[in-house]
């Protein structure tokens, strides 16, 4: 037998039972995860542990170049793919740095099948296959053979990844032009036509995104793929760097590893690992979706993965898996602790009142500063605008803190409201294992003790001292609620409305108060699509790994000129986009 045989025959379907168990007890709670417990249990499932420790993971970046590019199908030349190479193991500035840091993960980058000589770059994992496919519209991509050398790679890569301890793997990818690729795959085998599944990629101009679309039909028309043979899908109208994704799912499901699905591209990889071999997408979870790409949400739709979150990112560099890893992570936490009969929760006192302060006029955001860390979001090695939300919130950070960077350790807080002086020992625990180590202090105002001014200079004093403030409730407190909100943005904090009761009230006052808008961030059900019901903040506090992982974003990554990239020649980002010399 083949590896990739082998593999296909290992691929077994887990056992429900530890996640039946589990079930059985998460049900019984007041609190609804939604999609974030379906994830979970998945996961229990896939280690066949009632207890799971949290994932060692590796970030996987496969990098190969595309003949179809030859058709100016991109915003970017060609030789970008070797230059965000370099860039991810030299200048260390790409998005997928900032994520593998983010999750304190290993980065590791693979070289498919660029076209160039990569000997010299360090650290660069040479699996070279070809310098570079074929132009898909005049013939297939690659032979067979080299589709199933591609897939086997991935499979080896995540044997690797196994061999070394790690649960789980993010995969991602470079290559330009792939985003084609990715469209002509997901026409393929899901049997729609090239309109519906063909997206902007590096977010290309009007004329050029419908000159991609009739390269798609074409490459369509020359090769017809089979829509039941995944290798032959691949061969024809494939990548080499999306086999060898299609082959990491393969071989994570063999080494019952989880992973996690960033990106159209990674999606059409898992498309033609479904293909492959159906019971693979046990071990997936899908992090985002993107809008703007449609191929990924037929694709995911198809293989049944709802995504966890709704970013707007256009990238496939693991930077909303690694946000999912971390939600994952979380609810791992939640479920030890609510396993198990220790319930503790660290709740500060509310800071004393000495003195009442009286309320002040919110102050504007530095629009200066926002405009500075604009352009440099905009300048860094990326498509322009391709990491969607994170972008703004690292716009929103800058214009209150008034640095172009804000730095990534910046203190957070969760202030519950409520007119009681303790929460129930479930609840207690639940915010306890979110917060624990975690950098975020708690504390509880209860309103029956407090009036609207000593609410007001609480929070007040709290947001001095975090420019992060969560925002949760238990119960019906609008006037104290408002009273946190206007104190928290006049005290220069980003505020994180972390429940539905917490987020009504936000949006209400905001309609009233402009000056209060710039101070919020609606991660409930804007950002975070997992269906979570649950009071006393815990929305916001997943949503604090969106804040932290736009922190790393704009203090991780490098820019076109930092990094020695090339930039934008068509779309939104020529011309805004600069490489000074």
């Amino acid at each position: 037998m083949t590896l990739l045989e082998k593999t296909i025959a290992s691929i077994k379907v887990p056992a429900t039972l530890p996640a039946s168990s589990a079930f059985s007890v998460l049900a019984v709670q007041d609190i609804r995860f939604g999609k974030l417990m379906t994830a979970l249990l998945r996961y229990i499932n896939i280690t066949g542990e009632r207890h799971p420790p949290l994932p060692q993971t590796s970030v996987v970046i496969s990098c190969a170049d595309h003949g179809v590019a030859a058709e100016s199908v991109s915003a970017y030349p060609p030789e970008t793919t070797l230059n965000m190479m370099c860039n991810y193991l030299i200048a260390h500035g790409g998005a997928a740095n900032a994520a593998a840091n983010y999750v304190n993960a290993r980065l590791l980058i693979v070289d498919l099948g660029v076209n160039a000589d990569t000997s010299a770059i360090p650290g660069l994992l040479h699996r070279s296959i070809a310098r570079g496919t074929e132009n898909m519209t005049k013939g297939p991509a690659m032979t067979r053979t080299q589709a199933v050398r591609a897939v086997e790679t991935g499979i080896q890569i995540a044997s690797d990844c196994a061999a070394r301890g790690d649960h789980c793997i993010l995969p991602g990818e470079m290559g330009i032009s792939n985003t084609t690729s990715s469209a002509a795959i997901s026409a393929a085998i899901l049997g729609l036509p090239p309109e519906e599944v063909t997206g902007r990629g590096a977010n290309i101009s009007d004329e050029r995104l419908q000159h991609k679309i009739d390269i798609v039909r074409r490459a369509l028309a020359v090769n017809h793929p089979d829509p039941r043979d995944g290798i032959d899908v691949l061969a024809k109208v494939g990548g080499f760097e999306l086999g060898c994704i299609a082959g990491i799912i393969l071989g994570a499901a063999a080494h019952r590893m989880l992973v996690i699905l960033d990106g159209a591209n990674t999606t059409s990889a898992a498309l033609i690992a479904h293909t492959i071999a159906p019971h693979c997408v046990h071990y997936l979870l899908a992090s985002h979706v993107s809008l703007t790409e449609h191929s990924q949400p037929h694709a995911l739709q198809r293989m049944g993965l709802p995504p966890m979150l709704r970013l707007d990112i256009r990238l496939s560099e693991a930077a909303g898996a690694s946000i999912a890893l971390r939600m994952l992570e979380q609810m791992l936490k939640v479920w030890k602790t609510i396993d198990t009969p220790v319930k503790m929760c660290d709740i500060l006192p509310i800071p004393p009142q000495k003195t009442a302060t009286e309320a002040l006029p919110i102050p504007a955001p530095d629009s200066s500063v926002m405009d500075d860390a604009q352009y440099r979001l905009d300048n860094l090695a990326k498509p322009i605008h391709s990491l969607g939300y994170l972008e703004r919130v690292a716009v929103q950070l800058a214009g209150i803190t008034r640095q172009v960077c804000p730095p990534v350790d910046k203190k957070a807080a969760l202030l519950i409201i409520s007119d009681a002086e303790e929460m129930s020992p479930a609840l207690c625990g639940i915010i306890s294992a979110m917060t624990k180590g975690n950098g975020i202090d708690v504390y509880l105002l209860c309103t029956g003790a407090a009036d609207a001014q000593d609410i007001s200079t609480a929070a007040r004093r709290i947001a001095a001292e975090h420019l992060l403030l969560i925002l949760g409730s238990i119960g019906d407190h609008t006037a104290a609620v408002r009273a946190v909100l206007h104190a928290g943005a006049e005290g220069g904090a980003l505020l994180l409305p972390g429940d539905a009761a917490a987020d009504r009230i936000a949006r209400d006052y905001s309609a009233e108060d402009a000056a209060l808008r710039p101070y919020l961030l609606h991660v409930l059900p804007d950002m975070i699509t997992a269906e979570i019901d649950a009071p006393a903040g815990i929305g916001g506090l997943l949503g604090l790994e969106i804040v932290r992982a736009a922190l790393h974003v704009i203090n991780d990554m490098k820019t076109f000129s930092e990094a020695n990239v090339a930039v934008a020649i068509d779309g939104a980002g020529a011309g805004r986009q600069v490489r000074e010399q």
